[in-house]
């Protein structure tokens, strides 16, 4: 795991950065995923039907941003929970077909998240400490 995509709603994007945060600074990693600066700070929030439906193609190029990031990623973490449009699905779709590595953090919300590739864990906590514990994530010495 050395480049991470994060998916989630778009409306944890401020926690996705503590988490971007944590793994570029404690442990070296290149986290790709744009959205969570918000597309350079031009949108607080996911794009409303009405924008998806009146300006398709300038949405497309920002959903282009993101088929990069991930694309660039070897590993993909999906943070779940109640809410949003579905796009994190999505996203946990394609990175299966593109043979990511893949965890999720919070409950499983559908069958794909068993599957036997995809690791999982209840929360951010456990995710750190089962990955330090199995020498996939190690901290960056200062």
């Amino acid at each position: 795991m050395n480049i991470v995509y994060l998916a989630s709603r778009y409306s944890r994007a401020d926690e996705m950065r503590g988490v971007r945060d944590v793994l570029t600074l404690a442990y070296g990693l290149t986290v790709t995923s744009r959205w969570i600066d918000h597309h350079g700070g031009k949108y607080a929030a996911s794009f409303t039907s009405n924008q998806l439906n009146t300006d398709p193609d300038y949405c497309g190029q920002i959903a282009l941003v993101d088929w990069e990031d991930l694309q660039t990623a070897d590993t993909v973490i999906s943070f779940t929970g109640e809410g949003g449009k579905g796009g994190r699905h999505v996203e946990f779709g394609m990175a299966v077909a593109l043979g990511k590595r893949l965890f999720v953090i919070g409950p499983r919300e559908h069958v794909f998240h068993t599957l036997p590739e995809v690791s999982h864990y209840p929360d951010w906590s456990h995710f750190l400490i089962s990955l330090q514990r199995a020498g996939d994530l190690k901290p960056v010495l200062s």
